[in-house]
């Protein structure tokens, strides 16, 4: 907001004349008054009785310079020693900028280069505010002595003291005193009426006509003004703080959050503050972190939720009152998680839970450096920012949680795209109801008349293989710490030592010929529980030793503490080979829903399994032929031995040489899929339906029927029926895919061993051609083999 000065002034347009008159006349009225004050003013008029130009009506500046010791005689009776000492202040003439007199503060202030006091609120450029709030002020002093009106006037300007070498902020309002000011008119006094002054009251901004009803050369000021630098700093930090908090993203974005710490730091006058915020809180007597919400003073990568259980945390959080702890170092309890606050430099920390609805949602920490920097006294000036901070911290977890839901439903939501539809539509059904019906739930989705096709590519032996990864990393770690007690006893011979080495060769002889279930977790706890605290006292100065527990300690994982390489390279081979698989079906099936619109769902397990329903209920506006399950079936063997061909070449570039095995399902009853809304996913609807789901889960380990061979081999694609007819279907598309170069030119015809609650099943086997083909557009490919007849 600026003012509307149309006149072009650049200066006040009054006479402003320095003069010690008023102050003398105010002493000579002390001496009549004859009370506390007369004998200070007696000695004052004798020490300048001797200096004629403190008695003229008009005094220059430089004129004072030679009598310094006298106004500071006369300055006495407005300042005391204390003020002089501890206030920036000074005097100057009647609105005048240049004092030729200032307290000690204000002249420290000018000599230090560290310190910089500047005007601020955008007003330096032009200088316009200053020059409006000089007039206000002149007009507040006639309006007051000569209409007997007291607008009451506060001094607009404010200024900020940079401390460049803390950093630290103050915020000044810049106060003026007129007692000391006489005002002269010449001429006629403009005469004003009530609603005269309540004209210029109501346009404030309005020089043009402040300056026409009073011209001020009309006036002449007289005398010297005080003027102080009142420190507001609490009120301006305090307001600044509420304005951020406000602001969207206020604790969320890194600048922001410094910003807020800085202004925390200034309120309290300490440079060494930190500042954090968590979305901590309890339920069920457990401490739980509702939004994955975290900018505290530990990082939630070094401390899980469980961490600040009874800890000075869930204190604050349960009593839902702060915490205060003057000297952490001497704390009676000591956990993790002191500790770690310890650990980054703090010793001194406030916990001000924060609440929202009379429940806690967060926790405030502000700690410093240093034992009984946060007193108690401090609570206060952030209590009344408590509920902001409240405010800003459930709105940036409600923002964060947005994003996350958007991510999860972008990246890994059940809610195909294929089938949204279907939920908007019972959105909008819902929404309606509410109106009539507050306590109406969401119609149940259901999509019935669908046909389902299924496939996986798997690891070929994965528990086995992982088993066997497991098993080389405990022989590694176990042999390594037999090595550390070897040289222990060598060194010392204490019976704990051989029978520590005699339990590790027990336990590797267990596991050399195989793992068995619970060998993995009985040799951990037995290396945490009985070797581990045995390592703190090998504190032997022998170089064979120190260099076998060097081994030992280098051959860790430094977060699990175990020696994790073979099964780092089993899973790092699997997570490449699921990678590859995920990445190229997201593609192929992106083109493949251009073909006809359909449910689509992948899933890691050992491998990658997939879903795939189609069927007119599936789309909302397209009709449905079956020559589009004929091409989606079509598509589904291309891609699965395309899928088999990438993982082959992948195998040399493995840490761990797997090996993937492919399988289709083939079921030709429709059935009906139902979302489900606890598990957030869509399921097989109705008892008989349920029997694809157990089929499915069983195929994998089928065998051909009088042999102990498997039925799934590396290099090949089975693909499992339940009846005849589909197999001659299947049939066809092998023969066309084998003349295309994708398949070797044999196909087998297996029957299966019977499953646990499964039977009759056959299936047909192909061997997967190397090298890869272009395959053509779906429905080219469709239309070569008559799909459509």
């Amino acid at each position: 907001m600026k003012p509307n000065l149309k006149l072009s002034i650049s200066e006040i347009p009054f006479k402003s004349n320095l003069s010690f008159l008023p102050l003398i006349k105010r002493l000579e009225q002390e001496i009549k008054n004859d009370n506390v004050y007369s004998a200070q003013a007696r000695f004052i008029l004798s020490q300048i009785k001797d200096y004629p130009v403190f008695l003229k009506e008009s005094i220059s500046p430089k004129e004072l310079a030679k009598y310094d010791k006298q106004v500071r005689i006369l300055m006495s009776f407005i300042y005391s020693p204390l003020e002089l000492e501890t206030t920036m202040s000074g005097t100057a003439a009647p609105l005048d900028d240049k004092a030729f007199f200032q307290s000690t503060l204000n002249k420290e202030l000018a000599a230090d280069e560290t310190k910089s006091l500047i005007m601020i609120d955008d007003f330096n450029d032009d200088k316009c505010m200053l020059l409006f709030s000089k007039l206000m002020y002149a007009y507040s002093i006639i309006l007051k002595e000569f209409y007997h009106s007291d607008i009451n006037i506060d001094y607009f300007i404010r200024y900020r003291l940079d401390n460049k070498l803390n950093g630290l902020v103050n915020y000044y309002k810049f106060d003026l005193d007129s007692t000391y000011i006489d005002i002269k008119y010449k001429g006629q006094l403009t005469e004003l009426s009530e609603n005269d002054i309540k004209k210029l009251i109501d346009n404030p901004l309005n020089m043009d006509l402040w300056l026409e009803t009073l011209p001020l050369d009309q006036f002449e000021f007289s005398g010297f003004t005080k003027y102080k630098y009142i420190d507001v700093t609490h009120l301006e930090v305090i307001s600044s703080l509420k304005t951020d908090l406000l602001e969207k993203s206020s604790i969320i974005k890194p600048l922001n959050f410094k910003n807020l710490e800085q202004n925390i730091r200034s309120l309290f006058s300490n440079p060494q503050l930190r500042l954090g915020i968590m979305a901590l809180n309890i339920k069920n007597g457990v401490v739980q972190n509702r939004t994955d919400f975290w900018h505290g003073l530990l990082g939630s990568s070094d401390f899980n939720c469980c961490d600040y259980e009874n800890s000075i945390y869930e204190e604050a959080l349960r009593t839902k009152l702060p915490v205060i702890i003057n000297d952490l170092s001497n704390h009676k309890n000591i956990g993790p998680i002191e500790k770690g606050i310890l650990s980054k430099g703090i010793n001194n920390i406030i916990l001000t839970p924060l609440i929202f609805e009379d429940q806690p949602i967060g926790i405030l920490e502000i700690g410093s450096p240093n034992a009984y920097d946060i007193k108690f006294t401090k609570l206060r000036t952030i209590k009344d920012l408590m509920p902001v901070f409240s405010i800003a911290l459930m709105r940036s977890s409600n923002e964060l949680q947005t994003k996350v839901q958007a991510t999860i439903k972008e990246e890994c939501t059940a809610i195909h795209p294929s089938v949204e539809w279907r939920f908007e539509d019972a959105a909008h059904n819902l929404l309606q109801q509410r109106v009539t019906d507050e306590n109406a739930k969401m119609e149940e989705i259901v999509f019935d008349e669908v046909h389902p096709l299924y496939g996986a590519i798997d690891i070929r032996n994965s528990s086995q293989e992982r088993n066997h990864s497991i098993q080389c990393d405990l022989l590694e770690q176990l042999n390594l710490a037999k090595k550390v007690f070897i040289e222990a006893y060598r060194l010392k011979k204490m019976p704990i030592y051989d029978q520590v080495i005699y339990k590790i060769e027990e336990y590797s002889k267990s596991i050399e010929k195989g793992l068995s279930s619970g060998d993995e977790s009985n040799i951990l706890n037995f290396i945490q529980e009985h070797i581990d605290p045995l390592f703190l006292h090998l504190n032997f100065k022998d170089e064979q030793l120190e260099e076998a527990i060097s081994k030992y300690e280098k051959s860790l994982d430094p977060d699990l503490k175990m020696v994790y390489k073979c099964r780092k390279d089993f899973e790092d081979s699997l997570a490449m080979i699921n990678s590859c698989v995920i990445k190229y079906l997201d593609k192929e099936q992106e083109k493949a829903q251009h073909m006809y619109p359909h449910y689509f769902e992948k899933y890691r397990t050992d491998g990658v399994e997939h879903n795939i329903y189609i069927g007119e209920a599936i789309t909302k506006e397209q009709s449905y032929n079956p020559m589009y399950l004929k091409n989606l079936r079509l598509w589904q063997l291309i891609i699965t031995c395309e899928m088999s061909r990438k993982t082959a070449k992948l195998k040399a570039s493995l840490p761990v040489p797997l090996d993937t095995t492919a399988l289709i399902l083939v079921h030709s009853q429709k059935l009906s899929i139902r979302f489900r809304q606890d598990e957030k996913k869509f399921d097989v609807d109705g008892a008989y339906n349920i029997r694809y789901e157990i089929v499915k889960k069983r195929i994998d380990k089928a065998v051909i029927k009088g042999t102990n061979e498997r039925l799934t081999q590396p290099g090949k694609i089975s693909i499992i029926f339940s009846q005849g007819n589909e197999m001659f279907e299947y049939q066809r598309y092998l023969e066309y895919l084998i003349s295309k170069g994708y398949f070797e030119n044999k196909i087998e015809n297996l029957v299966l061993e019977d499953l646990q609650g499964v039977y009759g099943l056959r299936a047909l086997r192909v061997t997967i051609k190397k090298g890869e083909n272009e395959p053509k557009d779906i429905t080219e490919l469709a239309q070569e083999i008559e799909l459509d007849n």
